[in-house]
């Protein structure tokens, strides 16, 4: 039984049985209820898309590219099942709430193992039967749960094999990566994400049993990179939608504190976020009280915090720079311009948009190259083949930013706070 889904960028994604099944899951029915890119909508009133249409946009790439390597008959549907449930990790609000997430449980949106797993598993059966769970799909079906979480995770399993697919879904140059940045390029409206996912499909293959970029694949590679390059100033840090962030994990966060009284409970609390979409958090905070209740009101009315100081990381001195990639540090910061400026610590709101290396790793996707006159091939990083990525690979960094945000009325003493804590030596 085959099922065909209208998809506005890819056109028809046809299901299979077993596609079907995991979609219809309790799980990847709440993907329905996030949204892709945050706060991004309240920049980009078109960029409500979800997590769900991202899954099936990656299945359907994921198809595709197995098909052109000859490869659809006889891949592992784990790895098919993979593509498809790679995001239900994700806590409200996608990456929003990653951060929290990962800092009280240790856990990043890629450890599904909760998801997966039937231990200790209690459901609670009505008159009227509810949908299943994707572990339940997953043990109907037989599949291994090691090998979809590998998968997921971009790493090899123990059986090795001629053709080495583990990166297909999380590597330099995936599937995940051509469906999110053609979508949310589309939703947005911007002109940035241009990408020929079908050349750069044609455009890979195996090379001593790893998938690699091909002659015909660096040009589309290329603008995949470029593409990223331009979506994170413009739509992935674009200011406004870093405050709501910041403002919304910070109001999410003292929530939590407030609520729990020991480490186990803020593990657990903060596990719980796993399994609630944008709705259901937005209205907790709504109706908690005092600060968190506060700042989900301003979201809600875009009456967000203004930038105080929004400035290159670049402008820093390097030893600043690199302490403010530790949070502890970046607490004290905020503690220390609060002080100065007469401003509680919860109004002031510090923004290091930098992560070390984690730009840069499409440069070092694989690329088979002829050698002159020898008529053999040999592998380099698309950084070296290509003048472009190289540049672009060091002008990352360049774009990123350090922001203080605080509410209009404390602007003035905040900007003259955070210049002296953080550029007068």
């Amino acid at each position: 039984m085959r099922k065909v889904i209208r998809d506005p960028l890819h056109g028809y994604i046809e299901l299979d049985e077993l596609a079907c099944s995991i979609i219809d899951t309790v799980e990847m029915q709440r993907l329905r209820r996030i949204r892709q890119l945050g706060f991004s909508y309240l920049v980009y009133p078109g960029a409500n898309h979800t997590r769900f249409e991202h899954s099936l946009g990656t299945y359907h790439l994921m198809n595709v590219l197995l098909d052109r390597l000859g490869m659809a008959r006889d891949a592992d549907e784990e790895l098919i099942v993979a593509s498809l449930i790679h995001d239900v990790g994700h806590g409200p609000y996608s990456h929003v709430t990653e951060p929290l997430i990962q800092k009280f449980t240790g856990a990043s949106h890629e450890d599904i193992g909760y998801v997966l797993s039937t231990d200790g598993e209690v459901k609670e059966r009505d008159s009227e039967p509810s949908a299943p769970t994707i572990a339940e799909v997953v043990e109907a079906y037989r599949l291994d749960r090691r090998k979809i979480q590998s998968y997921i995770k971009g790493e090899r399993t123990g059986n090795r094999t001629s053709r080495d697919i583990s990166r297909i879904l999380n590597g330099e140059i995936d599937v995940d990566k051509m469906d999110y940045l053609v979508r949310d390029s589309y939703y947005t409206g911007v002109a940035y994400g241009v990408v020929d996912n079908m050349r750069l499909i044609q455009g890979l293959d195996f090379f001593n049993g790893e998938l690699v970029i091909t002659d015909k694949g660096i040009l589309p590679a290329e603008y995949l990179l470029f593409s990223r390059f331009l979506m994170h100033p413009t739509v992935y840090n674009h200011h406004t939608s870093r405050i709501a962030q910041l403002m919304f994990l910070s109001a999410l966060e003292a929530f939590i504190n407030a609520e729990c009284e020991s480490e186990s409970e803020l593990k657990d609390k903060a596990a719980s976020l796993r399994m609630m979409d944008d709705a259901e958090i937005s209205t907790t905070l709504r109706n908690a009280e005092g600060y968190p209740k506060e700042m989900m009101t301003r979201i809600n009315e875009r009456r967000l915090f203004k930038r105080a100081i929004y400035a290159k990381i670049n402008t820093l001195d390097a030893e600043v720079a690199e302490e403010l990639r530790d949070e502890r540090v970046r607490s004290e910061i905020e503690a220390e311009i609060s002080r100065r400026a007469g401003v509680d610590k919860k109004y002031v709101l510090l923004d290091f948009q930098s992560r070390e290396y984690e730009e840069l790793e499409e440069s070092e996707a694989k690329v088979a190259v002829n050698k002159p006159l020898q008529g053999l091939r040999e592998l380099k990083s698309l950084r070296e083949v290509s003048p472009l990525v190289s540049m672009l690979s060091r002008a990352f960094h360049e774009n990123y930013k350090i922001g203080v945000y605080t509410p209009e009325k404390y602007r003035a003493e905040v900007k003259n706070a955070a210049e002296k804590v953080l550029w007068t030596n």
